[in-house]
């Protein structure tokens, strides 16, 4: 048992190392943290549209760049919209991912596991292509997006306290309503 502590100990500092590594890439984009290059694929489906449009899928996320990787992982995505008059395409992305990371509670509680979570404030500009009449209601077209992570933070794990960065993102919506997405940016993790 004690060697599972201390196997996840220099888990944790082997990644803490590999993030002070990482933050070569921008540290003048951010006040607090290390600016670390994100990078992936969204593959979604919008949801029916009862309480406003949203969105449902799942996202495979590089955080860190060769060879300094910090994690990959696979995350799932919920979309909502926050759309309003003066931003009709807007979003709220909460991500919760597969990943493990090891937080020391004190001596009652030990390490316990956290799984990376981020919630993302989205605008963006839309151009429909066509409509998907008589077939849905719908429309079919495509998108570019602006992400940066939400100041009412949901961080957890290794997005703890993360409330800077900036993701653009380029996606296309079809007549069945699958959305098709990839996007690349930074975000400013906070080392723990």
């Amino acid at each position: 048992m004690k060697h599972a502590y201390i196997k996840k100990i220099a888990q944790t500092l082997v990644g803490s190392s590999l993030l002070f590594g990482a933050a070569t890439f921008a540290d003048e984009l951010c006040t607090n943290g290390y600016a670390v290059p994100v990078k992936g694929t969204i593959i979604n489906n919008g949801q029916a549209p009862d309480a406003g449009f949203s969105t449902l899928g799942v996202v495979k996320l590089r955080v860190g760049k060769r060879p300094h990787v910090l994690a990959r992982m696979k995350c799932g995505i919920v979309g909502v919209s926050a759309a309003t008059e003066a931003e009709p395409f807007a979003f709220t992305h909460t991500l919760s991912c597969n990943d493990d990371n090891a937080v020391y509670l004190g001596a009652e509680l030990g390490l316990q596991n956290a799984h990376s979570q981020l919630t993302l404030d989205t605008h963006g500009d839309l151009t429909v292509e066509g409509s998907c009449a008589p077939i849905t209601n719908g429309i079919y077209g495509s998108f570019i997006e602006y992400s940066s992570p939400s100041p009412d933070n949901t961080g957890r794990g290794l997005f703890t306290g993360v409330t800077e960065g900036e993701l653009t993102i380029e996606g296309d919506i079809n007549c069945l309503g699958s959305i098709d997405m990839s996007f690349e940016g930074y975000v400013c993790l906070i080392p723990q």
